[in-house]
């Protein structure tokens, strides 16, 4: 519960921050990927509990480390562009 109301706030203090700042040209971003497979959710799960865990998950399986390197170097690109607020990935 504490995890899941953290990165509500951190999410909605991007957005309050992006339209405060674009006045003075500051972008405000934040990156919130869901469950990763990494050894957060690994640990004291069995590959059947992270099976199960998954199927909740839109596309049914763990967003992989790189996948999120990915979405931290979109935003950059986007950046350039003058896009500002909260962006989530995979």
């Amino acid at each position: 519960m504490h995890y899941v109301a953290s990165k509500g706030g951190v999410l909605s203090l991007t957005r309050a921050m992006a339209l405060e700042l674009a006045p003075y040209h500051i972008r405000v971003n934040a990156i919130a990927p869901g469950l990763t497979d990494t050894a957060q959710p690994r640990y004291g799960s069995s590959e059947a509990e992270l099976a199960d865990i998954a199927c909740a998950i839109p596309f049914g399986r763990m967003a992989q480390p790189a996948e999120i390197v990915r979405g931290v170097s979109g935003v950059r690109e986007v950046r350039k562009g003058g896009a500002t607020g909260p962006w989530s990935t995979p």
